[in-house]
């Protein structure tokens, strides 16, 4: 059996909590796989050895990016996203579909997995061919928070109103599309069964944490310091930030003296200016040791008021031993997490007692260290969370069925 992946980013290379998936879920893939690497946006530059050196796939091949110039005016007249790449830049996206049939026709591909719905439309018009579909997040449900914790419409986002109307129609089609649509949680899942009204084909698929957070626990740390990681050039982690610089750390945590780190890269101006005025905060920004920099705090602080999915750092603070507290937004799609046995779950006000309360307690930080970490073995690795997706592509995940042949034709 011969499967296509096709992704908007190396494998090699992962981004984000959505890349992540991408390897680990392929890897189970009983298959001979494939590669197409399909940038909606130009990537970095290659690095040294000028290739994606994963061994998981016989073949890569990387395409030019979709939308690396000018894109056409008529992509504004949309109702949805269903067709927005090939509006933008319809030329690119016919040879990005040639170069597609040329991979299905030359590996003889029996199905195809696409990873990211901003890919779905390239494979909309292939019929006959088994499809799977990773959504990872529901778009709808991110904007959907992002639009109402930024005010909606009596905040004047009227052009996040028709952003968020072309999500939920695009997302609405999807089950119809694909013979298996994924996502990342019951949450995000029932956001897509409840669009589109189908649920037969929508499943939901945990992530699990790469080896390294299975590794024996670092030391337990000391000091008097909570620390947050992830991209910060992403939306819903500065609302999560914002959120604690304002209603949490200024009026509780700083006159208490509670150090925070923040790590990660692209970090927004407003939280550069305010590391620079604030001794006890400090921006880390991209480290390539992870496990060195935030092992060096016995909190994690996971204040999300916004997005959706589930939230790696959780899992990788369970792995190197870091005592999380977290709103319930930011786990709501770990259904095996439990308040004061794995974690501590506050919002609002109580986020600051949690913080504090976990600070001056060394015992408590220690049951939950060891729980956590032994939640993480039992249920987060990705042998377990993997068995869902594994049975789409095992024997009784019905027949598959051979490219159609007009849509090979009609790319070429």
């Amino acid at each position: 059996m011969a499967t296509l992946v096709l992704a908007s980013t190396r494998v090699d290379t992962p981004s984000n909590g959505t890349d992540l998936r991408t390897k680990p879920l392929c890897e189970l893939i009983p298959d001979d796989l494939h590669l197409l690497v399909v940038p909606v946006y130009p990537l970095p530059a290659l690095r040294a050895g000028g290739k994606d050196d994963s061994t998981v796939f016989t073949s890569v091949t990387e395409c030019p990016p979709l939308l690396a110039g000018p894109r056409s005016p008529r992509r504004h007249l949309r109702l949805s996203d269903d067709n927005y790449l090939r509006t933008s830049r319809p030329r690119e996206f016919a040879a990005t579909q040639r170069m597609l049939a040329d991979v299905v026709a030359g590996r003889g591909i029996d199905r195809i997995v696409v990873f990211g719905a901003d890919l779905a439309e390239l494979v909309a018009d292939l019929r006959g061919c088994t499809k799977v579909l990773d959504v990872c997040d529901s778009m709808t449900l991110r904007m959907s928070r992002a639009f109402h914790h930024a005010g909606g419409l009596r905040a004047g986002r009227w052009a996040d109103a028709l952003d968020l109307y072309r999500a939920r129609r695009t997302e609405a089609r999807l089950p119809a599309m694909f013979d298996h649509v994924v996502t990342v949680s019951d949450v995000d899942t029932a956001e897509i069964v409840r669009l589109s009204g189908i649920s037969a084909n929508v499943h939901t698929v945990l992530n699990g944490v790469d080896d390294a957070y299975l590794a024996p626990m670092p030391p337990p740390a000391h000091r008097r310091g909570v620390v947050f990681w992830g991209n910060l050039d992403f939306e819903p982690n500065t609302a999560a930030l914002a959120h604690f610089f304002d209603e949490i750390w200024f009026p509780e945590l700083r006159p208490a003296g509670v150090e925070v780190d923040v790590v990660g890269g692209n970090a927004p101006q407003w939280l550069v200016a305010l590391a620079e005025r604030e001794p006890l905060l400090r921006l880390a920004g991209f480290v390539p040791d992870l496990r060195a920099e935030v092992s060096r705090y016995p909190v994690m602080i996971n204040p999300m008021q916004t997005g959706s999915g589930l939230k790696n750092k959780v899992l990788e603070a369970f792995g190197l031993g870091i005592s999380v507290v977290s709103t319930a937004r930011g786990v709501e799609a770990m259904p095996d997490v439990v308040d004061g046995e794995h974690l501590l779950i506050a919002d609002g006000a109580d986020f600051a007692g949690a913080v504090l309360d976990l600070l001056d307690d060394p015992a408590r930080r220690m049951r939950l260290r060891a729980n956590a970490n032994a939640l993480l073995h039992a249920r987060y690795r990705w042998g377990v969370t993997g068995r869902p997706w594994r049975a789409l592509f095992g024997a009784d995940a019905g027949p598959f069925r051979c490219p159609d042949a007009d849509f090979l034709e009609a790319a070429t």
